[in-house]
């Protein structure tokens, strides 16, 4: 199905789900449009990570986003994006226009958790 006409919309990331423990960092690109609605991260039903992250440390993946963002807290790992801002047509990370790209701020990210010695990448530009 071809949409004529998508909005090209300027989004935003999400805050990261962190603690000072963290000791592995997982990065997405941006959230889709099912995670932005929804205001959390990896909320599209056919997006398989809560699945994946909860054999991974062990937790029902059916439990409430409250419940898994607290049990990967806990297993110290660390979500967030690349990206702090972009314009994007649709939820395709291909589909973000390279001049409205704004980077998160890793180096303070870094500074205030040293205890990261891993950075996982789950996304990717095509």
């Amino acid at each position: 199905m071809i949409i004529k006409d998508a909005p090209i919309v300027h989004i935003h990331s999400f805050p990261p789900i962190e603690s000072n423990h963290s000791s592995i960092l997982i990065l997405g690109t941006m959230p889709g449009k099912a995670s932005l609605q929804a205001q959390q991260y990896y909320a599209h039903p056919r997006n398989l990570f809560w699945k994946i992250i909860s054999e991974i440390i062990g937790v029902d993946a059916e439990n409430s986003y409250e419940a898994r963002t607290s049990s990967i807290v806990a297993a110290r790992i660390a979500l967030w994006d690349v990206l702090k801002s972009c314009t994007r047509e649709s939820s395709l990370d291909s589909d973000i226009d390279n001049d409205s790209i704004i980077f998160n701020d890793f180096a303070s990210f870094f500074n205030n958790h040293s205890r990261i010695h891993r950075v996982c990448f789950n996304g990717g530009r095509q």
